[in-house]
């Protein structure tokens, strides 16, 4: 009987135990030439589109305090993360090997695997995130002697997309995920509304 293909969490598991760490070179789902190509393909275009998507958030009166300055500068670091791994892959493999494929077993095979669902189930999530919240156009405020506490698109939208996420992922309780969702959007929407002065997504 053929021996079961382990997944890379599987492996792992197993070489800690032997003592031995594989890291993500480990197991049977090694990168491959064309996987790294591809990825590089994919990397790049979400950080095109995150790019285009941040330059029609808006243009206020100075750019240090536009709402897509941020997404654009993870836009063109994704862009650039992706030609470093096309550049890396090239010079080890060449492109002959980054070109060859298995068709529709490739597919087949990727899909395969738990891991491969819940990467492809994540992207879907962001991706939704990212068209709501460039359609959100909120900003509620309330003020007192001391601060004015403000609750925007992005809070509405980000707390409970990254709720899913850590409950998906993470898997603890419930409260635990809320509280961790709400003080990660809480804390970067005050570091950059009130710390760096920068309009966030989805606060109009």
């Amino acid at each position: 009987m053929a021996e079961e293909k382990k997944s890379r969490i599987e492996a792992d598991i197993e070489s800690l135990e032997k003592g031995i760490f594989t890291g993500e070179e480990g197991g049977e789902e090694r990168s491959s030439p064309r996987k790294d190509f591809i990825a590089s393909i994919v990397v790049a275009l979400l950080g095109i589109f995150a790019m285009i998507l941040a330059v029609d958030l808006g243009k206020p009166e100075s750019l240090y305090t536009a709402p897509g300055l941020l997404p654009f500068v993870t836009g063109a670091s994704l862009i650039l993360m992706a030609i470093g791994l096309f550049v890396k892959t090239k010079r080890r493999y060449g492109l002959e090997e980054m070109l060859k494929s298995d068709g529709l077993q490739a597919i087949i095979n990727y899909l395969g695997y738990i891991e491969s669902r819940r990467t492809l189930m994540l992207m879907v999530v962001i991706f939704v995130y990212v068209m709501v919240l460039g359609q959100m156009d909120m900003d509620l405020r309330f003020k007192t002697s001391f601060y004015t506490f403000r609750f925007s698109g992005f809070e509405l939208v980000s707390i409970p997309v990254i709720f899913f996420i850590l409950r998906f992922f993470w898997r603890s309780t419930i409260l635990n995920c809320f509280l961790v969702s709400t003080g990660i959007v809480v804390f970067l929407a005050v570091v950059f509304r009130d710390g760096f002065q920068i309009l966030l997504p989805g606060s109009g």
